[in-house]
């Protein structure tokens, strides 16, 4: 997983060799990312910025699980290039529910009631949220305060263990609630330093990153990688279970 990535910088080439070796050594299911797939030109994937830095995980076949970010909207590739045409989704992998969400659109009455609706109906035990806008964040982005008071008590009372952001270049890690908020938008753009100390944060440094995430039933295991191959941070997120019901 990613977030923050196609600029064609030498970041991003050397995340996606990572991520490559490290699909070699575990396979993966599929690639998520967090958003801002695509720079400049805005939402468009280039040779450049797509398909040369990203010529061994496309090697892959893996499927794409696309976040929209802010520069995503202004072009279609996240759509015609990663598959990724809905804004708002959800798909299973074993005990796995995720749901992306989009940040752009974070009071959608649509969109909220999608999320309500998925999160009642879903079968399995761990349930993970992608957005790109992070609602809660150390980073020089703003937290999202429409997501803290739409989206939000939604994830607490139907049991959403884990929410992956990007939009703020770095690696952050915020437990509020019970509920882990990972930011990961180190994928290739210009890292961005942390500014703010909000509560139950644990962990925010400003450097190029990409998460492997493992789920069972019982917990979400995830270690976040530096480019350089080595580990930024392992962690085990507990499952939480609804309490609505």
């Amino acid at each position: 997983m990613k977030g923050d990535w196609g600029t064609g910088s030498s970041a991003q080439a050397a995340i996606s060799k990572r991520m490559c070796a490290s699909h070699a050594a575990r396979p993966a299911s599929f690639i998520l990312t967090t958003g801002d797939n695509f720079y400049s030109p805005d939402g468009t994937a280039t040779r450049s910025t797509f398909d040369r830095p990203e010529a061994c995980l496309l090697a892959t076949g893996l499927p794409w699980r696309a976040t929209w970010g802010n520069h995503d909207i202004g072009g279609t590739s996240t759509a015609t290039r990663l598959g990724t045409p809905k804004r708002w989704y959800s798909f299973a992998q074993g005990p796995l529910r995720v749901i992306v969400l989009d940040g752009n659109q974070p009071s959608s009455s649509a969109q909220l009631a999608f999320l309500r609706r998925t999160l009642v109906r879903a079968k399995e035990p761990v349930r993970v949220v992608s957005i790109h806008q992070p609602p809660y964040t150390a980073g020089l982005h703003a937290p999202d305060t429409t997501q803290q008071r739409l989206m939000v008590p939604l994830f607490r009372k139907h049991g959403v263990s884990l929410v992956l952001s990007g939009h703020n270049h770095s690696y952050e890690r915020i437990v509020n609630r019970g509920i882990t908020y990972i930011v990961s938008g180190g994928g290739g753009a210009q890292v961005y330093p942390c500014v703010r100390l909000p509560a139950g944060l644990a962990k925010c440094t400003p450097q190029y990153n990409f998460l492997e995430v493992d789920a069972t039933a019982a917990a979400i295991a995830v270690r976040a990688v530096r480019r350089d191959g080595s580990t930024l941070e392992s962690v085990s997120v507990p499952v939480r279970t609804p309490s609505g019901r």
